[in-house]
């Protein structure tokens, strides 16, 4: 038997007790006597790595090595060179092929739909891994799924069959990159691969597994021959029984794919075309193209933008100049949040804080946020507002009753002002309670909108199976005095705020939250031995930057080059604001019809993250800004002569990483508010600190080269006392 091997139990079966003996490939040592024997009665010799590059190709099989030898031997006599070299045996492989052409044809058309199929397959993944020398070889069906095949029972069985006849090979695993978890395999003669690569590739194979079930396809036929009737439901019925039955019968696939498309349902149209489109891209293309703007225009049609964008930057990434996606894009809303909190729908990350806040409001206790400018505690408390948001954690939003408010927006603030705005806003929340709403406008107007009314409001929300999440944003403005606000004002207020949300029984019914932009323990009154810090009942969370994961979450709209997200990455790092702002940019540019090259984006990202920059920077202590200074001072060193009057000519990495070792609080903070980031420690130990974005960093050196003489003389004064403690 040579090629029908599934015969072999029938025959087996049919000439009882005859011995078998499987014949397979010669050894090394055979194999070489047969290259070299034949050539001794001609003047034909073989070089030894000629020899070794035969077998290779051949594997010792006595047909390809033949061939190969007899296409050797044409080669030489046409040249007139006698000695094969191994260039010689690399230049004849083509050659060898056509003449072995039958043999060829011969040794892979006995063999089954589905091993023809994984055949291809483990000869395309070989060369792509001789194409991307650092990834192992695919296994045949994951590859195969990526190119739109379905994986069937008989394309597993076949992968198996294909080893145990000895038409594949399986590599071992442990040359192969250590994370790659699964059998790799090979196709044991590398001529017949190079010849399959050429004859059979896999995108035109894996159409042979249309034929695997002839009833399947001679329905498909029927199917084709009738005219479109019914609705879409009722045409696509015949293919859908034919994919029942052949899951990879492609052409069915389409023909869905049409009648959703031309019946403008279109999400099941792209489902359909996506597939269809890995199995054949070129004959698919137009077809998931029109399918993903149909499906846009009915997006943004019924309001669902993000959506819909979603739909026309998958065609920009198929087609990067349709005019088509960039008209639908002008029409869209910037889908990116400049100088407005970021809605929740919209929100991307903070996941881990998320889930704190949510265990903090079920216990009923508090949470303190805070992070610099920028961070988005405004809309990390928004988010926390939405009951959409709740129920996606798994919260049940129904007894909590949200009031959301700014202290920054109580003009000139004061306790018994931040108490009413409580009240007001609570009041509006209860639409759906009147009874409740109007016990609580009772004490507002007698008066009562004092933290002493709190208890007697949380008592009434219990007793309605409620609770009040108090969401306090810019809780800074009560933690500073001003000419209706003393500091025994504010010490009383906040032992206010502690007494109700950690003392008085009515704490069951209240969550308190609130944001700064520094920990609560660094502003607001200091300390005394005889009293307990009145921020002890906070736990305490900061908003950082956002981690790579959730920046390339949140750029993923937008198709934009790896260099633009290189500039992006460094002028913008993970603080979020520059985020927001780097990518509504980017969506302008694809309203035009074009993004904009590097040169041109760093320009207007320069131009409109200037106040940001500047307000991390005014918010900084003047160590802080001493300390940005010394970090920016290698770029900075050899332009400011003229300027600065103190020797800095010492100041070098050693004496900087002194100085950093002498305020690691303050280090700490710049690193929590995004300002900073703390890289590993050397080799001596010292820990390495660089700006968070190449943004920041060149703002410091502008405001210091471009400041008036008063403004370097403050400077100097830091340098000095830093340098010199």
């Amino acid at each position: 038997i040579g090629r029908q091997l599934d015969d072999m139990p029938k025959l087996l079966g049919l000439f009882k007790g005859a011995p078998s003996q499987k014949v397979g490939l010669l050894s090394e040592r055979s194999a070489t006597e047969l290259i070299t024997e034949p050539a001794k009665e001609s003047s034909l010799t073989y070089e030894s790595e000629a020899i070794d590059a035969i077998l290779a190709l051949t594997s010792g099989h006595p047909y390809f090595t033949q061939v190969l030898c007899h296409a050797l031997f044409a080669q030489a006599r046409t040249e007139q060179k006698w000695q094969v070299t191994r260039d010689d045996v690399t230049r004849i492989v083509d050659d060898a092929i056509e003449i072995g052409e039958g043999g060829l044809t011969w040794f892979r058309d006995g063999l089954p739909i589905p091993e023809r199929v994984i055949f291809s397959a483990v000869a395309e993944a070989q060369k792509n891994a001789q194409i991307n020398p650092t990834k192992a070889v695919q296994d045949p069906l994951s590859l195969l799924k990526e190119y739109g095949v379905t994986i069937t029972e008989s394309l597993t069985q076949a992968r198996e069959k294909l080893v145990e006849s000895g038409f594949l090979g399986v590599v071992d695993i442990t040359d192969q990159v250590s994370s790659y978890k699964e059998k790799s395999y090979k196709v044991k003669i590398e001529l017949v691969r190079r010849w399959l690569i050429q004859r059979y590739p896999l995108r035109r194979e894996i159409f042979e597994l249309e034929d695997l079930d002839p009833e399947a396809k001679a329905s498909y036929q029927q199917a084709i021959e009738q005219t479109d009737q019914g609705d879409v439901s009722h045409q696509i019925k015949p293919y859908e029984k034919i994919l029942k039955a052949n899951p990879n019968h492609f052409s069915a696939l389409v023909e869905i794919a049409r009648i959703y498309l031309e019946g403008h349902v279109f999400d099941k149209a792209v489902e359909c075309y996506q597939q269809a489109y890995l199995v054949d891209p070129v004959r698919n293309q137009d077809g998931l193209v029109r399918s993903h703007l149909g499906y846009g225009q009915h997006l943004m049609e019924v309001g669902e933008v993000i959506l819909a964008r979603r739909q026309f930057d998958q065609v920009l990434r198929i087609e990067p100049e349709n005019q088509q996606a960039y008209q639908f894009y002008n029409q869209l809303n910037n889908p990116f949040v400049v100088g407005a909190p970021v809605p929740p729908d919209r929100f991307v990350g903070r996941r881990s804080e998320i889930e704190i806040a949510f265990e903090q409001i079920s216990n009923r206790s508090n949470l303190a946020i805070w992070g610099g400018p920028g961070m988005g505690k405004t809309s990390f408390l928004e988010l926390l507002a939405s009951p959409d948001v709740w129920k996606e954690y798994g919260q049940d939003p129904s007894q909590a009753v949200m009031v959301l408010l700014s202290c920054e927006s109580i003009q000139t603030f004061t306790a018994s002002g931040f108490w009413q705005e409580v009240l007001t806003e609570l009041i509006y929340k209860l639409d759906s309670e009147p009874d409740l709403q109007t016990e609580i406008e009772t004490l507002l107007d007698h008066g009562k909108a004092t933290a002493r009314a709190m208890p007697q409001v949380l008592r009434k929300l219990g007793k309605h199976n409620k609770f009040l999440v108090l969401l306090v944003d810019d809780y800074d403005a009560a933690l500073r005095e001003n000419p209706h606000y003393t500091q025994a004002d504010m010490e009383a207020f906040l032992s206010e705020c502690r007494s109700i949300a950690y003392h008085s029984r009515e704490r069951r019914y209240l969550s308190m939250i609130v944001t700064s932009l520094r920990r609560l323990n660094e502003l607001g009154p200091s300390l005394t031995p005889d009293k307990s810090p009145w921020y002890n009942h906070y736990l305490f969370r900061s908003l950082k930057p956002l981690t790579e994961t959730e920046v390339e979450q949140l750029m993923a709209s937008i198709p934009i080059t790896p260099a633009l997200r290189n500039v992006i990455k460094d002028r913008a790092g993970g603080h979020p604001a520059l985020l927001q702002i780097a990518g509504s940019l980017l969506f302008r540019g694809l309203r035009t019809g074009k993004l904009p090259d590097t040169e041109t984006f760093t320009k207007e990202f320069e131009d409109q993250t200037r106040h940001i920059f500047e307000d991390i920077w005014q918010r900084c202590s003047d160590v802080e800004q001493g300390l940005l200074i010394l970090m920016a001072w290698p770029k900075l060193k050899g332009g400011l002569e003229h300027k600065i009057t103190i020797d800095l000519s010492d100041i070098d990495l050693t004496k900087i990483d002194v100085i950093f070792s002498q305020h690691q609080r303050e280090l700490a903070n710049l690193v929590e508010q995004g300002v900073i980031i703390d890289k590993d420690h050397d080799e001596l130990g010292n820990r390495r600190y660089s700006f968070a974005s190449l943004g920041m960093e060149q703002w410091v050196i502008q405001e210091i080269q471009t400041s008036d003489q008063a403004l370097v003389e403050k400077w100097q004064t830091i340098l000095v006392k830093l340098i010199n403690p």
